[in-house]
């Protein structure tokens, strides 16, 4: 009795999650709110195993704030769908890559309207092998996440850490994986 008290009746609450789910459909229309069960049998009692919820104003948001995206890792369509990617020049797509060789070049000469981006966690990790202090790494990120107006100072911080190896890592296009271009 002291134990339910505490940590109060599980079967209770669990049997409450419909209850709440139903509320916070009522209360947020056109979000998404989902709970999972298991069922041992299809008569048995029903399992808790998630409940997943997705509000209408972060879905909103979430939306809006993206761009159309098409990661590719330099392997070609395999399976039932042996095709070309049947991409056309406008269709706004940005292409992100971990820098395979030739990609960009080919990416240029196919779908030269099509932005291109490097993942900025492979420049990193390709870069970082030659300098693996933390300060490099904090002042990369500060770099990537720069704006337009701050990109000119951060890239002279990393300058200050290091001229050589910043020298060889700004010889690549920073355009394709920084925010600030």
């Amino acid at each position: 009795m002291v134990k339910d008290n505490l940590a109060g009746n599980f079967v209770q609450e669990f049997a409450m999650s419909w209850d709440y789910a139903d509320e916070l459909r009522l209360k947020n229309p056109r979000s998404t709110i989902k709970m999972a069960v298991n069922r041992v049998t299809p008569k048995s009692p029903p399992h808790f195993k998630r409940f997943y919820v997705c509000f209408e104003a972060l879905k909103k948001g979430w939306k809006e704030g993206c761009r159309p995206i098409l990661g590719l890792d330099g392997c070609f369509l395999k399976g039932p769908f042996k095709a070309d990617l049947g991409m056309e020049d406008d269709w706004g797509y940005i292409i992100i890559s971990d820098q395979q060789k030739g990609l960009e070049i080919s990416i240029n000469d196919i779908l030269p309207r099509v932005e291109y981006r490097n993942c900025a966690r492979h420049v990193l990790s390709n870069w970082s092998g030659r300098k693996k202090e933390k300060t490099f790494e904090f002042t990369f990120w500060k770099v990537v996440k720069s704006t337009t107006e701050e990109y000119n100072k951060k890239e002279e911080d990393l300058y200050k850490l290091d001229e050589g190896v910043t020298k060889e890592f700004f010889s690549k296009n920073s355009k394709a994986w920084t925010k600030a271009f």
